[in-house]
């Protein structure tokens, strides 16, 4: 067995640094439905949270806290994470997020076999939700 196959490695759970955590946890748990399992609301400018939803879970965290990712010159944090979750009824989910005002991508199937939405998080983070399809993919634009 190697030395890497011996580590214990627990689950994944991304820390995602926020200007206003508490606007945060409203949008992660008023949008997209997600429970607040653990906080603290006097650390950093703005608090921490830990937060969760079926087998999805997060934390959010205040700069001070955690330092703050470097930002590009439109004030979007510059990342190369997508954060993207599998998701069911992805027609109902864009519903539900147009009534919540978020702005929210068109479908677009792509060629794996996935229909997607993307829209961005209170701190400009992209979230994808995706399904799986049986339909045509989406045409790609011309580049």
């Amino acid at each position: 067995m190697s030395d890497s196959a011996k580590l214990r490695v627990g689950d994944h759970v991304p820390m995602l640094i926020c200007s206003d955590v508490q606007r945060s946890i409203s949008f992660y748990s008023d949008v997209l439905g997600f429970e607040v399992v653990d906080r603290m609301d006097d650390v950093g400018l703005t608090g921490w949270a830990s937060m969760r939803r079926g087998s999805n879970r997060l934390m959010l965290a205040s700069p001070s806290y955690v330092p703050m990712p470097i930002r590009n010159e439109e004030g979007s944090l510059k990342s190369d994470v997508l954060h993207y979750f599998h998701c069911e009824n992805l027609e109902q989910i864009r519903r539900h997020l147009v009534a919540k005002q978020v702005e929210v991508s068109p479908f677009v199937v792509r060629f794996y076999g996935k229909k997607e939405i993307e829209f961005r998080d209170p701190d400009g983070r992209t979230l994808v939700f995706g399904e799986d399809t049986d339909d045509e993919p989406t045409p790609e634009p011309d580049s």
